[in-house]
């Protein structure tokens, strides 16, 4: 139901209408509107609060030193209150994150709300910063979480001088043309389409952009659309980094003269948990065969804090990527075996990272010592035998320790896998072996004094005595007539 109301308010006004509802409620509406303002009464009212609030903001930013906005009185009027709620908000929020950051548990929650107070630091330079009160209105919906996030992206605030010269906006679709001829590869299969970049500051490498962003015009060109706030990435041929939107459409909005020199991309950063890479000269690595017979590369380390020592490197995990040049690569938790000095060193692939990527700029003094010799003794599988972790042997009669048993380390005893006939000991030139006699007794002999006790019946001879003959292949008998008084009875046979 409805009906008309004659309603005196608060503020003198009268006028007429209309209610709808029960009865009861059109009375209670009545009731309200006559201890109320008319509409444009609170209208009014309401404009010259809005107009006190600027107008304290505006003193308030200009006595905090902000530059003053352009734009119409009302849009300036309406920017100025939004402004200060903005930087009201980021200035709460840094406080609560200051005060986090003292209390955090932990480095690694102290350290990103260190990250976090930067990125609210930059979004309070940024809105402090704007003097387009067009754009306070346009983003007026942003709360501060949103501010920071932004100022973290690196989009938060107008078009620069610069990029409005440059055509390029932060915070929409930017159009960029390219000749037919940049058109590198076009695979039907894969969702990027590759771009030639020539005349550019990647020289030589290709731009990897989404196929639904791409397009071929008539005339023949590529027309292509990139956000803003995306990122582009940059394909060497070997490794592939994001660069922002704006310094790519800077680079192909304002191509460079001549052609430039080939670009190639550094190591990517260490990561623990990742596998990794670095460059080394190619004149520092050669290629040897370690002692299990095995084709290894060697890389020489010049510039280093281990000064002319070297490591060994499976050759499969090398790749040739620039000019001059070699790449190494390695697994996550990885260590490298320094050889060449007085023991062998064992490192961490964060300091081989850093020391490669960071090279001193001159060569130290060296680290090297005198190479040591090796022996080697081959014996065949039954002179020597296996205990729990040692290989032992015992020396004929005739030597000057005759039945003596010699132990010797696991580690430098080697059974190849594709010729099990000789099992190798190995041994450097200083060391010393330990023999029991029958009698219990221990006595030890140097490597010299070893190799003079084997080496007359050392090698891939067996140990006399030893049965190493193999039975004749039986011939299968074909033809023969064996007598029926021979055979045997078959018992389930009937019998006749």
């Amino acid at each position: 139901m409805m009906a008309q109301y004659g309603i005196t308010h608060a503020c003198g006004h009268h006028e007429t209408v209309q209610l709808y509802g029960k009865t009861s409620q059109r009375e209670a509406r009545a009731r309200w509107l006559e201890n109320s303002d008319c509409g444009s009464c609170w209208k009014s009212r309401q404009d010259r609060r809005r107009a006190q609030d600027a107008e304290r903001d505006a003193a308030a930013n200009r006595s905090a030193g902000l530059p003053e906005l352009q734009g119409s009185p009302r849009q300036i009027t309406w920017a100025e209150t939004i402004r200060a709620s903005m930087l009201d908000g980021l200035t709460l929020a840094r406080e609560r994150l200051t005060q986090a950051s003292r209390t955090a548990d932990g480095e690694e929650q102290r350290s990103r709300l260190e990250r976090h107070l930067q990125h609210t630091d930059r979004a309070h330079a940024a809105i402090a910063g704007v003097t387009s009160a067009k754009w306070l209105i346009d983003h007026r919906d942003l709360q501060t979480r949103g501010l920071i996030q932004e100022a973290a992206q690196g989009t938060l605030g107008p078009r620069t001088p610069q990029q409005q010269t440059l055509g390029f906006d932060p915070h929409a679709l930017n159009t960029l043309t390219f000749p037919t001829g940049d058109l590198a590869a076009d695979d039907p299969d894969e969702k990027c389409i590759r771009l030639r970049l020539t005349h550019s500051r990647w020289e030589g490498c290709t731009a990897l952009l989404p196929k639904s962003m791409v397009q071929q015009e008539p005339g023949g060109t590529l027309t292509a659309r990139i956000g803003g706030a995306w990122t582009i990435r940059i394909d060497d041929g070997a490794r592939i980094r994001s660069v922002p939107a704006e310094d790519f459409h800077q680079d192909r909005t304002h191509r460079r003269p001549h052609p430039a020199e080939r670009h190639y991309w550094g190591p990517p950063r260490y990561a623990d948990s990742t596998s990794g890479e670095f460059d080394v000269p190619e004149v520092d690595v050669s290629e040897s065969t370690n002692h299990h017979g095995k084709t290894v590369a060697v890389v020489r380390l010049v510039c280093s804090r281990w000064e002319g020592l070297r490591f060994e490197h499976p050759p499969d995990l090398l790749r040739r990527h620039r000019p001059g040049h070699v790449t190494v690569r390695f697994g996550p938790h990885w260590h490298f075996r320094v050889l060449g000095g007085s023991r062998t060193i064992r490192v961490p692939a964060q300091q081989m990272y850093e020391d490669r990527t960071h090279p001193l700029p001159q060569p130290g003094p060296s680290q090297a010592v005198e190479p040591t010799t090796w022996h080697q003794v081959a014996f065949h599988p039954s002179r020597v035998r296996r205990s729990a972790s040692t290989w032992w042997l015992r020396l004929p009669p005739g030597t000057p320790w005759p039945y003596a048993v010699i132990h010797h380390r696991e580690q430098m005893v080697s059974v190849p896998d594709d010729s099990p006939d000789h099992i190798t000991w190995r041994f450097p030139e200083s060391w010393t072996f330990r023999a029991r006699t029958p009698d219990g007794d221990t006595t030890t002999m140097s490597a010299e004094e070893f190799l003079a006790a084997t080496s007359p019946w050392a090698g891939t001879a067996p140990a006399p005595g030893t049965y190493t003959r193999q039975p004749p292949a039986l011939t299968p008998l074909v033809g023969v007539a064996v007598h029926a008084d021979l055979l045997e009875d078959d018992p389930g046979a009937p019998e006749p």
